[in-house]
């Protein structure tokens, strides 16, 4: 058993749980004295991933090694204890482990055991498998707080391999046309993965030089991306391959009204986000040919399975609609909707997101 330690700041407002408590900087779990996915606290933070919206400026962090180093590469050096999958530690008065939440590289669920019991924290997650991932575990607790981003029944996404199947054909069918396919993916994640399945099909990419820097370094930590297709940084007006072969054009949604894509002599544009079954999609995506439900989150059917299969006795709820929560209650899950932290959209601006109509978060999950 690994133990760590540290001396955090208390000051927690009770929700009425002795597990998990709100402060002035989140959420936190008392027993082992870490907040979850806080911007910065005066303790250390657990930080479930490395997304622009989940890192945090606290001095000291806990998280798996790939988000560490994903961390690092993104807010600068810190004092980190780094936690290995499935690798039980002890954290103030808590036996605590990391659980795969398929996510993206190194995001995980927390499981902390205490005298009081068992609490865990999902952060964001999803059940469907993830090529830079083992599959994430349900964890079994008395308390979950989990995300619920896609927490409305509109949001059932197709299996993710019917989707790629669609992408195929999409960058089949604008290659024939003569057009280059541009591949709209934030930064760290889901660029990855798009890039995974276009290479693995054969396809040759141009990527971004944000979603290149984060490709560079899945590699470093040990996730090359396959062929036979190949891969290289953007350089400017170099789309076409050796001898004038097409490419994919694989780049952040905040790219898609640039020079970059505009000056195109002709492309076609498809958004891979959840919020593709957004019932404003056809106005927020209306400068796109193809928005694919391609998401790294849970969609409804898997966040209702993951309460369910927690046996947790009461489930807080977080980034998502309050409305989940009382879905939960509906099936006979005692169920309370959190406020939404710690999301904002100057976070999601640097994931080359895309904050929607009226300033409306998340629409690039």
């Amino acid at each position: 058993m690994v133990v760590a330690s540290h001396t955090g700041s208390k000051g927690s407002i009770a929700l009425g749980d002795p597990l998990v408590a709100l402060t002035g900087h989140g959420l936190y779990l008392p027993a082992a004295d870490l907040y979850l996915d806080a911007r910065s606290a005066p303790g250390a933070v657990f930080v479930s991933h490395a997304h622009a919206d989940h890192c945090s400026h606290a001095a000291r962090i806990l998280c798996t090694p790939e988000t560490a180093a994903l961390h690092r590469a993104r807010r600068g050096a810190r004092d980190s204890i780094d936690v290995p999958l499935n690798t039980e530690v002890r954290v103030g008065g808590a036996e605590v482990t990391l659980y795969s939440a398929g996510h993206t590289l190194g995001s995980a669920m927390i499981v902390a055991h205490g005298a009081g019991g068992t609490v865990a924290y999902t952060g964001d997650f999803k059940l469907r498998p993830n090529p830079f991932t083992p599959p994430a575990r349900i964890p079994s607790c008395d308390a979950l707080v989990m995300e619920c981003t896609f927490g409305e029944p509109r949001y059932r996404f197709p299996p993710d391999a019917e989707l790629i199947e669609r992408l195929y054909r999409f960058v089949d069918d604008a290659f024939a046309d003569g057009a280059t396919p541009v591949v709209l993916a934030y930064a760290l994640g889901k660029g990855q993965e798009a890039l995974h399945h276009l290479t693995s099909a054969g396809y040759d990419v141009v990527v971004h030089g944000a979603i290149a820097n984060m490709c560079r370094l899945h590699v470093e930590l040990g996730h090359p991306f396959p062929g036979p297709g190949h891969w290289e940084r953007y350089r400017r007006g170099q789309i076409a391959g050796p001898g004038g072969a097409p490419r994919v054009l694989l780049t952040t949604p905040a790219t898609r009204m640039s020079a970059m894509v505009q000056r195109l002599p002709a492309k076609r544009i498809v958004y891979l986000t959840g919020w593709a079954y957004h019932p404003g999609a056809f106005n927020i995506y209306k400068d796109c040919d193809l928005v694919l439900p391609y998401s790294d989150h849970a969609d409804f059917d898997e966040l209702v399975r993951t309460a369910v299969e927690s046996g947790a006795s009461r489930v807080y709820t977080v980034h998502g609609p309050p409305s989940f929560s009382q879905h939960l209650r509906s099936i006979g899950i005692e169920a309370e909707h959190l406020a939404n932290h710690p999301q904002d959209a100057e976070a999601l601006l640097q994931e080359g997101g895309d904050c929607g109509p009226g300033g409306q978060l998340g629409l690039a999950l």
